[in-house]
């Protein structure tokens, strides 16, 4: 299987996680290509993954992001990633013993260190939002490709030891306020509608007691609506 590689060398200036990963999308999409693998430096895959991975998204067109099993670099029958639950305020990971993990599964979000992206994905929905500078742009990527219609993967035949590196508890100030910075737009932006609120001509006008009383109107309307409907279909058949 051809495979062209991309190599964004984080160490010699540091852009962080979404603006690198956007760099080598922006490379990729300018050549012929159908899927582009996102790998961490610290995540080592299985020789036959990269197959795995593709075989998969040609069985599955809706897919737009896969991920393979993470393994325990100590462990190598525990999966330290099979799927993610929670993303906000921390993300939380399936895992357990290797044998639990046989099936390819639908997840809510995937995680970064290692995705396969569709390339008409991509086109649809944009690159990575770079205001998510170090972590988060996973999960909302993620998250902005399922509000579209695609759907996230794991992907059980594929494999590889993920060794957790850079993304935990770095110790350094600045790379904790980053990542503190990126959790308060991620909550902006998906979790209270202040992103809304800040953009929105009306978003000043808007609290969470008349939002939720125009909800609740339109919900109340939708009911009489769909009753209508059910009457005059009904109506239709009788005759």
């Amino acid at each position: 299987m051809p495979v062209d590689i991309f190599i964004r060398n984080n160490s010699e200036d540091n852009i962080y996680f979404t603006a690198a990963i956007n760099e080598g999308i922006r490379h990729f999409l300018k050549k012929p290509v159908k899927y582009m693998i996102l790998l961490n430096q610290d995540m080592y895959l299985e020789p036959h993954a990269v197959e795995e991975m593709v075989n998969f998204m040609n069985r599955n067109p809706r897919c737009g992001i896969g991920a393979p099993l993470q393994i325990h670099p100590q462990q190598a029958d525990y999966v330290i990633w099979a799927g993610c639950f929670d993303a906000f305020p921390l993300g939380k990971h399936l895992h357990g013993p290797l044998h639990r993990f046989k099936e390819s599964e639908p997840v809510y979000w995937a995680n970064g260190a290692c995705m396969i992206l569709r390339r008409e994905m991509i086109e649809e929905i944009g690159l990575m939002d770079k205001n998510l500078v170090f972590i988060g742009s996973d999960s909302d990527y993620s998250f902005t490709a399922r509000s579209r219609g695609w759907e996230i993967w794991r992907i059980a035949l594929a494999r590889g030891v993920h060794d957790h590196g850079a993304s935990g508890n770095s110790g350094n100030p600045r790379i904790e306020m980053i990542k503190i910075k990126d959790m308060l737009y991620f909550s902006k932006k998906w979790v209270t509608g202040e992103l809304y609120r800040m953009m929105a001509f009306e978003g000043k006008s808007l609290t969470p007691e008349n939002t939720t009383q125009l909800i609740e109107k339109f919900e109340k309307a939708r009911q009489i609506v769909a009753h209508e409907i059910e009457k005059q279909t009904t109506a239709t058949m009788d005759a």
